[in-house]
């Protein structure tokens, strides 16, 4: 049997040991190392758009993806990959997330255009 299949297998019959150890990030990333860490935080950030993650959330997420090579500018990328799949009031919604965890003043930026933030 092949892992992916019995990893398939431990997580559809909720094996709580299984469970536990992809659930704790810190083990999950050493254990299953098929994706390298930058990737990993690029694909946490893009499920954060997807279920319209907390503001802390995305705090975590954007310098975890940083502090594994990500750019801001591949950040946004994620907002445009997810774009088409979650639509867009849920990239709406993460782009001032997003921003404000790349220390970017968005509403400042409005401000001074003119423009209100939703």
């Amino acid at each position: 049997m092949h892992e992916h299949e019995v990893s398939l297998r431990r997580l559809s019959i909720n094996d709580a040991r299984f469970l536990d150890s992809v659930l704790r990030s810190d083990i999950a990333d050493t254990m299953h190392q098929e994706l390298d860490p930058h990737v990993r935080a690029l694909i946490r950030l893009g499920v954060l758009v997807a279920m319209s993650g907390p503001p802390s959330a995305f705090e975590w997420a954007t310098s975890d993806a940083l502090a594994n090579g990500a750019t801001p500018d591949e950040l946004v990328e994620v907002l445009f990959a997810a774009a088409p799949l979650v639509g867009s009031s849920h990239v709406v919604a993460a782009a001032p997330r997003l921003a404000r965890a790349l220390g970017y003043d968005l509403d400042a930026d409005l401000e001074l255009l003119g423009v209100e933030a939703d």
